[in-house]
């Protein structure tokens, strides 16, 4: 990846090229959206109101595997986020001022929202400043740059890296996307039971998302039944309505949209029934958590539970028994979820050896449903960016054959290696979803990977380094200490 960016003297953007060369593999996966062979790389402008940009990938065939196969997100949008985020550094660094201010000078406004990026994206919803603002002072950040210039003045080396992406995800809008004509909506099945317990079926299949937490807390809420009360019930072929699957953090933006319109359709339902059971028009009802009651007179009430036994006994004349639906949700854009993270590493001169001193990730999800399951995807694709940018590669040979033998010759952190994850939010709902949420799943991976290069590579930037190859292995850190001569200093 090549990039080029055009800027004024006091920061400005005004312009931006870049030009990819994508390995493809041996032949094409096919997980790509038809209408998108390059993926989604043109979020590659980013947090950042860009005026002018052109992109130009080129796919070429390889022997290795098939490309467009995602580790942890999908559509090449890592890359993209990759490539800005470390473009933005070098034009920092090249202009004399700090990254973060940089940053903070070329962001979408808020008041700019909805957005339409140069390349073509409607970004819903977004606060990048309150974002990046948030972080630099959970972190101290002018301290952080203070310490820094002590260290280097002593000959240290410490990094810090600076990183607001945002992320696209929720495939996806039939209008978009579909794969090979197929369109990658997605649709949800809710039955009430008699009893006041309910099943729903999708098209997803968790993979450790916690899908069966977060969709049933999503129908709780709008059902006003205890999420322990419903069952999930995902990817059986044989019973699950409409779905294209669990990947590019879709299954909350997409499945869990049509989960909540299901039981909204259901809560319509319902409130006809209760009206007939109080004996007051359905208009004349309003919603209280759990329950439909009289406005004015609020003792006069029915739960839920009761409306579900009614709704198989006691139901109006010409209505249908039961409570159940299908909802099937093609949504009317995709979600643009984002973050701001710092990385502060320190650096062995004489070793390479870079250690993470603190890692602060705040992540915008949109409405948060369970804030336990988001930290614990932020956990998880944080740990999968640090092995990215810190240690995993497959390396060949001059003749294309792989070298490393087994997974013992490939970085997989334990615990031993992990750093510790400060995690943070803001809530910045989307405006077309639902329920305002945008999905977390990938955003981690996608703004890890830069923060940690960006770190490593601003340890060296009073040395003049503006580029070095991933991942950051303690060899080629010390390489490019022992070239700049720190590591005899």
């Amino acid at each position: 990846m090549t990039g080029e960016l055009a800027a004024d003297a006091d920061g400005r953007i005004t312009g931006l090229r870049v030009n990819v060369l994508a390995d493809h593999g041996a032949f094409n996966s096919h997980a790509q959206p038809s209408k998108w062979p390059a993926g989604m790389f043109s979020i590659v402008t980013g947090s950042y109101d860009i005026p002018a940009a052109h992109v130009s990938v080129d796919g070429v065939y390889t022997n290795k595997a098939p490309g467009g196969v995602a580790y942890r997100c999908s559509f090449r949008v890592t890359e993209a986020s990759y490539l800005i985020e470390r473009m933005i550094d070098v034009l920092a660094a090249k202009l004399g001022m700090d990254p973060a201010e940089l940053r903070l000078k070329n962001f979408i406004k808020a008041e700019q929202f909805p957005y339409q990026s140069v390349l073509g994206w409607e970004y819903d919803s977004g606060d990048y400043t309150t974002a990046l603002k948030k972080a630099m002072a959970a972190v101290g950040y002018e301290d952080l740059r203070k310490e820094q210039a002590e260290k280097r003045a002593r000959g240290e080396l410490m990094g810090i890296g600076v990183v607001t992406f945002t992320e696209i995800v929720g495939a996806g809008p039939s209008r978009n996307c579909d794969i090979l004509g197929i369109g990658m909506f997605d649709s949800c099945e809710i039955r009430v039971h008699p009893t006041g317990t309910a099943t729903a079926r999708l098209g997803t299949k968790s993979q450790g998302q916690g899908h069966e937490t977060t969709y049933a807390q999503i129908i709780a809420t709008e059902l006003g039944l205890s999420s322990d009360d419903i069952t999930i019930e995902e990817g059986d072929t044989d019973t699950a309505p409409y779905g294209l699957g669990t990947y590019g953090s879709r299954s909350t933006p997409v499945a869990g949209a049509a989960a909540a319109r299901a039981a909204r359709a259901i809560r319509n339902k319902a409130q006809m029934i209760a009206a007939y059971m109080l004996e007051v028009h359905d208009d004349d009802l309003e919603w209280d958590v759990d329950r439909f009651q009289v406005k004015g007179l609020p003792e006069k009430t029915v739960t839920m539970k009761e409306v579900a036994m009614a709704a198989y006994s006691n139901i109006p004349e010409g209505m249908q028994h039961g409570l159940e639906t299908v909802d099937y949700y093609d949504p009317p854009n995709f979600t643009f979820p984002f973050g701001a993270y710092i990385c502060v590493v320190d650096i062995d001169k004489e070793t390479g050896e870079a250690k993470v001193r603190r890692f602060y990730a705040l992540d915008d999800c949109g409405t948060r449903i369970n804030p336990m399951i988001i930290e614990g995807q932020v956990h998880g694709g944080l740990t999968e960016a640090f092995a990215i940018s810190m240690g995993q590669e497959i390396v060949f040979d001059e003749i294309g054959n792989v070298l490393g033998a087994s997974l013992q010759d490939y970085f997989l952190p334990t615990a031993v290696e992990t750093p510790t994850w400060e995690t943070d939010f803001t809530v910045t709902p989307s405006p077309h979803h639902p329920i305002g949420a945008k999905g977390v799943g990938e955003s981690p991976n996608v703004g890890g990977v830069s923060a940690f290069s960006n770190a490593i590579i601003d340890a060296f930037a009073h040395l003049g380094v503006t580029h070095m190859q991933m991942p950051h292995t303690a060899w080629r850190v010390w390489q490019t200490a022992h070239e700049k001569g720190v590591d005899r200093a």
